[in-house]
């Protein structure tokens, strides 16, 4: 095979990728393709043969039930209702730039047909979720990966928001260093989950607060020296427990409401399937369900405290209460 025929064949690949069962391509137009976009002159039989080639060699080039309509490429890496899923996903990533959600979504619309791309194009809306600014997200993100794969510690500096909203290095700059377990999404934000060499115990960095991090060349501690045996549990329960909360132990919650339809969704959501109703006489609704103690907790129940009435227990009622009175002072000065 001639240099010319072997980029044919992947040019003929190329055009391939582009159809769909409902966008399919014969012969007449591949060879015109070839030559006004890649400069290639070739006949249908030599374009028979390619598509021979590539069946054979596994792609799933299938014949249109009208032979005249040619072939199509009858599967993509991924559904056109995946790819809109992951770029939605993209757009509402908080922790990820405005210009790596723009690259990010152009290679997942590589990934589907020309049709595929037009389905899901128009449904890009713009959105401010993503960062104004360029991260690093992707370049720390590999780093480690890299350094789990490699059993390898990470470095970093933290930091916290001053009075202006500025970054400030936490610890005046010094570096944290850090034996990697695992990289967690939640609530729009990556977390960094493992353990430092002096404690025995799992903590987390959010992804979007770290700075110049770094693979050392020291080995990290395995996570079962650390945490005990079968240590993927202890994490998953550390997750299902701290990260994006503020740690707590699960309290059994009661709460007063008037059902209608903006409350009932607006409860579900919050307490998931966990949720028992029983109806009072009186018509109001009171719901019980199981959720973490913390300030996040008393902070839902002050943002939503003219639809639902804590009940028990008494210390978060009383949290709450506390919290709403902090608030009209503020509103009296």
């Amino acid at each position: 095979m001639s240099v010319s025929s072997k980029e044919k064949i992947i040019r003929v690949l190329q055009i391939f990728q582009r159809t769909d069962k409902e966008t399919p391509i014969n012969a007449a137009t591949i060879i015109s393709k070839l030559k006004y976009e890649f400069g290639i002159e070739t006949d249908r039989r030599s374009i028979y043969k390619d598509v021979e080639m590539l069946q054979y060699c596994g792609y799933p080039i299938e014949q249109a039930s009208n032979k005249r309509q040619g072939w199509y490429m009858n599967r993509h890496a991924f559904e056109d209702w995946e790819i809109k899923v992951m770029m939605d996903a993209v757009q509402q990533a908080k922790c990820v730039s405005a210009n790596e959600a723009k690259i990010i979504r152009e290679k997942l619309l590589d990934l589907t047909s020309e049709r595929g791309r037009q389905r899901i194009s128009h449904m890009i809306i713009p959105s401010d979720n993503n960062l104004k600014v360029d991260t690093k997200l992707g370049e720390y993100i590999e780093i480690m990966m890299e350094a789990m794969y490699q059993g390898r510690k990470i470095k970093f500096q933290y930091t916290r928001r001053g009075d202006k909203m500025e970054k400030i290095l936490r610890r005046n700059g010094e570096y944290y260093i850090f034996n990697l377990y695992a990289i967690y999404w939640s609530s729009n934000n990556y977390y960094l989950i493992g353990a430092h060499d002096h404690r025995d115990e799992l903590t987390n960095y959010r992804l979007d607060r770290v700075e110049n991090l770094s693979m050392t060349e020291e080995y990290a501690i395995e996570a079962e020296k650390k945490i005990g045996h079968n240590p993927e549990m202890f994490i998953r329960k550390y997750i299902d427990e701290s990260v994006a909360h503020f740690s707590g132990k699960p309290i059994r919650i009661e709460v007063e409401y008037e059902a209608n339809q903006v409350t009932n969704a607006i409860l579900y959501d919050f307490a998931g399937n966990d949720i028992h109703i029983r109806k009072r006489r009186d018509g109001k609704n009171v719901a019980g369900f199981t959720k973490l103690d913390g300030i996040t907790l008393t902070l839902w129940f002050v943002q939503y405290a003219d639809m639902f009435k804590v009940i028990k227990p008494e210390n978060l009622k009383m949290h709450v209460i506390e919290q709403l009175n902090k608030g009209m002072e503020h509103y009296k000065e």
